[in-house]
């Protein structure tokens, strides 16, 4: 009987590391609407839209493709944190928002 369940348990975590990578991240259409929301553009560009300050926070175009997700998370829960030298200050999040977010961010390759 012994070795049937551990024959069992390990076609189960087979199957199991066979499945695609479940996340529990946000959605980047909900992303989108923290990032307008929190105004976000007024010190960035995206694209052809710039804010006022869009110099002082530069252009997030791409970088989904340059930073992974636990880096923009660690980033954008506390900047200066993650980067002393960072301009941005700290937004505040939920963690739904900062999930959100960052899934939003990520998807901007």
């Amino acid at each position: 009987m012994g070795k049937t369940r551990s024959w069992v348990a390990a076609i189960g975590a087979v199957a199991l590391l066979s499945l695609p990578a479940l996340t529990l991240a946000g959605s980047a259409a909900e992303g989108k609407k923290v990032f307008d929301a929190k105004k976000c553009i007024n010190c960035h560009s995206l694209g052809s839209e710039a804010g006022k300050m869009a110099k002082l926070g530069g252009p997030l175009d791409g970088v989904g493709g340059k930073r992974d997700a636990a880096w923009l998370k660690k980033f954008l829960h506390d900047p200066k944190a993650a980067n002393p030298q960072s301009k941005m200050p700290k937004v505040p999040l939920t963690d739904a928002e900062l999930d959100n977010v960052v899934e939003y961010m990520s998807s901007l390759k």
